[in-house]
């Protein structure tokens, strides 16, 4: 570890189990995976429960960019979050590259890293469906906009991209947008005052703070986590001023502020409420903003949140998330077999908020969780093929009821090859090539080692 924080892990993969995994996802999954983003793949796209609303004709995530590039014409195509995927992609390019560099890989990212440069405004500004669509309405829908989510995923790629290649472009594309959002962000007048509807910017700037050892981004994390749920009316408040200044759009929609984790602030959530992805991935920026800023409140916090869900509201695979709607938690104990969500995404968020709580409290508890996480609620989301994905990990399938039960469809009978909303396969493969971070951890005078696995 040097004097930033920044750990050189020199820990090299040698199991047949993980040396297998990463394979596929070098040969495999990332082939597999950018035909998708560039729709020259032939596969069947399906949505991930029964929804008309879920886009599934195409990914067209490297075309939203082009068009924001100027580089083509048309129609941004997806969800407002579609950046994210080859932000993803990128990622686990990088850090399949570390492993096993290879210059064809390496070409690639440098194509992405050059079309994302092209595609971000002059301002540091770079959300494509914003751009391309919808300019007027720039961090003026934030309960669903995403923006600050992608942004989250874009950081973590630089990061992953510069420890890599030693290449600093993607930090430098992610130094600009961070700049704009400093702009708009914060208490002053003129500003907005409050957070992103999707929690992830805020574990990626401690990640940034990590690599440089730059405590702004350490500051901004933590205002993003401060500032949400201290005033439950804020998105509520954003669509209204939308309407004052004649840029709102369609009906006024329900907010819910549980789903959300925006009810109230983040130091009063002491238990795991709403949408699972969202709050494991607010725990870890939680924790991890905690242990670098000594605050032992927002630790605490954390640290119980953690405790509720591995304690009352986990499987026994290590899946966290009960029911389809909202795809959240609901309640202690509630946990059943045939209708559970049990998110990929999440079982990796859990990992990696166990991971960074780790660094605290050297807690054997810590290494048993991240274990049964890996081995059964984060691999059980792909096939061996490397091209197929479950989006939901089931426990029991019957299948019939999941053509036939409108609440069983997100139960699926057999994997995919992809989703309308594809976050989990290339969350899977940014996480295996990188799993070496999960297996040892060292005090911080680094003269002990414990061994999570």
């Amino acid at each position: 570890m040097n004097d930033n924080g920044k750990i050189f892990s020199p820990v090299h993969v040698t199991s047949p189990f993980w040396e297998k995994y990463m394979e596929i996802v070098k040969e495999k999954m990332l082939p597999f995976q950018w035909d998708i983003l560039n729709d020259k793949a032939t596969v069947k796209i399906e949505s991930e429960r029964d929804d008309v609303n879920i886009p599934t004709e195409k990914s067209h995530v490297i075309a939203n960019f082009l068009i924001a590039a100027g580089k083509k014409e048309g129609n941004h195509y997806g969800w407002l979050f579609q950046d994210s995927d080859l932000y993803k992609w990128i990622e686990a390019a990088a850090n399949t590259y570390r492993v096993k560099p290879d210059e064809h890989l390496l070409t690639l990212m440098e194509t992405c890293v050059e079309l994302i440069e092209e595609a971000q405004d002059a301002d540091g500004y770079l959300s494509t469906f914003y751009q391309i669509e919808k300019p007027q309405l720039k961090f003026r829908r934030l309960m669903e906009s995403h923006e600050l989510y992608c942004a989250g995923h874009l950081i973590e790629a630089a990061v992953a991209y510069a420890e890599a290649t030693g290449d600093l472009r993607l930090i430098a594309v992610s130094d600009r947008f961070i700049a704009c959002i400093k702009k708009a962000f914060g208490p002053n007048e003129g500003q907005i005052n409050g957070a992103d509807g999707h929690q992830e910017i805020e574990l990626a700037l401690v990640r940034l703070y990590e690599f440089t050892g730059n405590k702004n981004y350490l500051d901004l994390s933590y205002y993003f986590l401060n500032v949400r749920g201290q005033d439950p009316d804020f998105y509520h408040k954003q669509l209204l001023e939308n309407e004052k200044n004649g840029i709102h759009e369609g009906h006024m929609p329900h907010i819910d502020l549980v789903y959300l984790q925006a009810h109230k602030p983040v130091i009063e959530q002491l238990e795991p409420r709403g949408h699972a992805v969202r709050m494991v991935y607010m725990a870890q920026a939680m924790a991890g903003t905690a242990y670098y800023l000594n605050d032992s409140a927002l630790l605490n916090a954390a640290k119980k949140i953690w405790e509720s869900i591995v304690s009352k509201r986990m499987y026994i695979t290590g899946g966290i998330g009960s029911t389809v709607r909202g795809e959240a938690f609901t309640y202690d104990y509630d946990l059943p077999t045939d209708t559970m969500y049990c998110e990929t995404c999440a079982a990796i968020g859990l990992l990696n908020f166990t991971s960074v709580l780790q660094k605290s409290d050297k807690n054997n508890a810590y290494a048993d969780i991240m274990e049964r996480v890996l081995y059964n609620s984060m691999i059980s989301g792909m096939s061996l093929d490397g091209e197929h994905f479950f989006y939901v990990n089931p426990l029991e399938v019957d299948p019939e009821a999941s053509l036939k039960n409108p609440d069983k469809s997100h139960v699926k009978a057999t994997r995919p090859s992809w989703f309308g909303c594809a976050c989990c396969p290339p969350n899977l493969a940014r996480t295996i090539p990188a799993i070496q971070r999960y297996i040892y951890d060292e005090s911080e005078d680094t003269k002990r080692i414990w061994i999570n696995q």
